[in-house]
C-alpha cells in the first residue's frame, strides 16, 4: 500500500483535521495534563493540533485515510523532527503556538527539553522518519485505520531504508506499534508533569 491510496490533506482542511485530532486524544493523559489549567482550553487544543499539520504539510507529509478522516497522521524527514521557532514561522504554525495559554507553552517547553536530546541520542547516526502524529477519531477505532496509515508509513520507510521514530504517551498503545515492528527505546517521565512517555523506533526491513 502506498500514499496513493490515502487522502491528502490540503491547508483548506486544517481546521477539519485538527478537530478531528482533538477528538482521537481526548482521554490522552498528558495533553490532558498540559492543558489542564487553561482558561481557553478548547481553543489552546485546537492550536496545539494544528501545529503538526501544518509542520507536516510545510517539511513532511500530511495524510488522512479519507476524505472523512477517519485516521490523520503526519511524519517529516528526521532532520526536521525539532519543531523549531524557525520551523513554526516558515509553515506558519507559529501564531497558533502563540495562542496557547502561557502555562501551557511552558509544560510543552518541558516536554520538549525533555524529547529533543533523547531523540538525538537515540537516532544519532540513523536515517528516519519522524512521525509527528498519528490519531483515529472516537467513533473510528479498532476498525483497522490506525493499521492502514502506520502500513502506509512503515513502507515509505522500507522502500528508502528508512527507520521510524515515535513517541506514545499511552502504555494500552505500545501493543498497536509492537504489532508494526516498533520497539521500546526508553520510557521516561516528564518533570513537574509526572506523565510517563515511550520513545520507540522501528527498524527498516
Amino acid at each position: 500500500m502506498s500514499t496513493e491510496h490515502l487522502h491528502p490533506l490540503d491547508r483548506q482542511e486544517i481546521p477539519k483535521a485538527a478537530e478531528k485530532l482533538k477528538d482521537a486524544f481526548r482521554d490522552d493523559p498528558l495533553w490532558a495534563e498540559v492543558f489542564k489549567n487553561d482558561p481557553h482550553r478548547e481553543k489552546s487544543l485546537s492550536s496545539f493540533f494544528t501545529c503538526p499539520l501544518l509542520y507536516g504539510l510545510k517539511f513532511g507529509k500530511v495524510y488522512a485515510t479519507s476524505a472523512k478522516l477517519e485516521a490523520i497522521a503526519a511524519w517529516v524527514p528526521g532532520k526536521y523532527s525539532n519543531m523549531t521557532m524557525w520551523g513554526m514561522l516558515r509553515c506558519g504554525a507559529l501564531s497558533y503556538g502563540t495562542k496557547m495559554g502561557k502555562e501551557a507553552i511552558g509544560n510543552l517547553s518541558i516536554i520538549s527539553k525533555q524529547l529533543v536530546p533523547d531523540r538525538k541520542k537515540q537516532m544519532k547516526g540513523k536515517s528516519y522518519l519522524y512521525l509527528l502524529i498519528i490519531g483515529v477519531v472516537s467513533s473510528a477505532q479498532r476498525k483497522g485505520f490506525g493499521s492502514q496509515m502506520m502500513d502506509v508509513i512503515c513502507q515509505e520507510a522500507d522502500r528508502k531504508g528508512l527507520y521510524v521514530y515515535l513517541e506514545t504517551e499511552k502504555e494500552e498503545n505500545l501493543p498497536f506499534y509492537e504489532k508494526h515492528g516498533f520497539g521500546v527505546l526508553q520510557k521516561i517521565t516528564f518533570k513537574k508533569l509526572h506523565v510517563p512517555m515511550w520513545e520507540m523506533a522501528r527498524k527498516p526491513h
